[in-house]
């Protein structure tokens, strides 16, 4: 039995809406999630941080249309395994998927939940090969401020989620100004920018208007032409 729904609806509320300024590191805030996953059990989009449903569907619904799976799918992040749902319910096919998260009782609920197509990695310290993946999607997953740079600290994720997909990879980010209260924000254009600078990606914004957004990462077309042929 899930004590914390005997609570009052106010403090339950009030739980819900605690986020911390920040992580000294990527395993401090995958220990965040596993608290969440126990205290609000059952209560999927109050572990998630959404504030309804109908909200993480959009943000897949945009994510998938920006970007739509091809081959081989890693999910950096995975959580409860919610992507994959949204795949099975839409028809999706893939030829491979793979959830990752930091989060052992995440991991661990949504093995219990859809199988074992899910694993408990921090890419930082245990990165993909290059190309292992096809395309790739990090939603709701940068948005708190990690490290003494945090956005050195995304770079590197998205960097080296990048690398593992020779395809391209879709992730979301919250915009500078928008809402109160949020700490870990971008410019999309200049979000957009550096990655293309850093990585020699092929970037394109999904802005709609919400303090959320969209931004693919493709790898250029190789030249058919090299100089010297």
């Amino acid at each position: 039995m899930n004590l914390f729904r005997l609570l009052p609806k106010s403090l339950r509320g009030r739980m819900f809406r605690y986020t911390p300024e920040s992580f000294p590191d990527v395993s401090s805030c995958g220990t965040f999630y596993d608290v969440r996953t126990t205290v609000f059990q059952g209560e999927d989009m109050m572990v998630l941080e959404y504030p309804q449903r109908e909200a993480q569907q959009r943000l897949f619904e945009r994510a998938t249309r920006l970007l739509p799976p091809q081959g081989k799918v890693l999910d950096l992040g995975s959580g409860l395994g919610d992507l994959l749902c949204h795949f099975d319910r839409r028809a999706i096919h893939c030829d491979e998927y793979l959830g990752i998260d930091v989060s052992e009782r995440m991991v661990f609920e949504a093995r219990r939940r859809h199988g074992d197509r899910f694993e408990r990695r921090d890419i930082l310290v245990d990165p993909f090969e290059a190309g292992r993946f096809d395309t790739g999607y990090i939603l709701s997953v940068l948005g708190y401020p990690i490290g003494e740079d945090p956005t050195a600290t995304m770079m590197a994720i998205i960097g080296s989620a990048y690398s593992a997909c020779r395809g391209g990879i879709v992730f979301s980010h919250l915009v500078t100004g928008r809402k109160e209260g949020l700490s870990f924000t971008s410019v999309p254009s200049e979000l957009a920018a550096a990655c293309e600078r850093a990585f020699g990606a092929r970037a394109q914004i999904d802005d709609w208007g919400s303090f959320t957004y969209l931004l693919a990462l493709r790898h250029p077309a190789p030249d058919p032409h090299p100089q010297g042929e």
